[in-house]
């Protein structure tokens, strides 16, 4: 094991820095604020402020808070970072890419993120409880911006393009994160009436997400809830039985009869991916090293439709070649072998590891750069930020304080 990754959970470091991290924890919801529902409210800064640049002061709050300590969070979170790093300069020094461009730009704002986040995720006692009722507020405030659209036969939502995640996908990948950490809570919870409203609100993230029939959420879901049931399980069948009853329930009203109808279409339906892999893969074939650029990521099919990947790895193989996509898939092995190492823990966040681990790498299989956004982001940080030591063990429950 790497000496970076013995990082204890609990002590003096996790809790010296933790006020003073506070403003630039909730400095990091401002910008997700201001990037989600920043131009429907009429709130865009000085006209063209974007929140890459409003990351800036928040990394320097996290500099200011941790001084020195910074360099061990940068230390930590070196394997993404190396990724980001090396994508970039194979896209502007080797390939001449716009700095502008859709598959330049989002990198400069992950790689600021991804400090961020590990700084908070390592030195901030229950930032993960708040960023989940952070998260779910953020969800229930894009509701009011969710138009329709047909196709396939079938009807969908997404969010008005105006605002951040406007994508149906997008939009389903946000609500199935809140799907996944309800029902951990719900399960985690002692008090039946807590429980109820945990798995709640769990079933009305699920709703929405059915609503905008994506497949890949659906799977991704199923997946982590899976994972999360291992564990859960051992407690009894009570829970279980408790939040089955009540999808039952939901079933028996005909509140998810349209999703079934959507979902039973669009089962039938050809996007395109599975035409332009095969293409994609040979284009990478041929340049593996440095790759084609971030500026030709995709693939007119034989339909002679333009194809985007799709998938995570695709496009790091084909924009960047062999070793951007090596850091990243090892960024994300790294993140569920620490997962993994802490699922057996009884403290409170590490239920929550191998679960969202999973979840967001299914979900980075069926999307382009689904891994930047913040839920993606916080959920592959965490199970390296925790660094439990089971030789040792935690043998005591701990429970997030208001």
């Amino acid at each position: 094991m790497h000496a970076l990754d013995a990082i204890p959970i609990e002590g003096p470091r996790n809790t010296t820095y933790s006020a003073a991290l506070a403003p630039a924890e909730y400095g990091y919801y401002f910008v997700i604020f201001y990037t989600v529902l920043g131009a429907p409210l009429g709130i865009i800064l000085m006209g063209s402020i974007g929140s890459g640049f409003l990351l800036i002061p928040v990394l320097a709050l996290c500099f200011l808070a941790l001084g020195p300590a910074m360099l061990h969070t940068i230390q930590t979170a070196w394997v993404p970072l190396a990724c980001g790093l090396i994508y970039l300069f194979i896209q502007i020094g080797i390939h001449g890419e716009s700095l502008y461009e859709p598959y330049v730009y989002p990198f400069g704002q992950w790689i600021i993120s991804l400090v961020i986040v590990q700084a908070l995720a390592t030195h901030r006692p229950n930032f993960l409880s708040r960023f989940i009722w952070f998260t779910l507020f953020m969800g229930l405030s894009m509701l009011p911006y969710m138009t329709p659209s047909q196709g396939g036969g079938y009807s969908r939502v997404a969010l008005s393009e105006e605002l951040g995640y406007a994508n149906a996908n997008a939009m389903a990948g946000w609500f199935g994160f809140c799907v996944v950490c309800m029902v951990i809570k719900g399960y985690l919870e002692k008090t039946l009436v807590l429980r109820i409203v945990a798995w709640g609100l769990a079933l009305v993230s699920f709703y929405v997400v059915t609503l905008t029939v994506s497949r890949g959420a659906l799977l991704a879901i199923s997946a982590a809830l899976v994972m999360s049931g291992r564990r859960f399980l051992k407690g009894g069948f009570f829970p279980l039985l408790l939040l089955a009853a009540f999808a039952a329930g939901l079933l028996e009203l005909g509140v998810f009869d349209q999703a079934v109808r959507s979902y039973a279409l669009r089962a039938r339906e050809e996007t395109g991916r599975f035409q332009v892999w095969p293409l994609l893969i040979e284009r990478f074939l041929s340049s593996p090293l440095i790759g084609v650029g971030a500026s030709h990521p995709g693939a007119i099919t034989s339909t002679g439709i333009y194809v985007t990947p799709h998938n995570s790895f695709l496009l790091f193989a084909v924009a960047s070649g062999i070793l951007p996509l090596m850091l990243f898939s090892f960024y994300l092995v790294r993140s569920a072998m620490r997962a993994l190492r802490t699922e057996k823990s009884r403290e409170y966040d590490c239920a929550f590891h191998l679960p969202l681990v999973v979840y967001a790498v299914l979900i980075t299989c069926a999307g382009n750069t689904d891994f930047m956004t913040p839920w993606a982001i916080v959920s592959l940080s965490l199970p390296v930020a925790a660094g439990l030591d089971f030789g040792n063990g935690l043998e005591e429950s701990s429970r997030p304080q208001p």
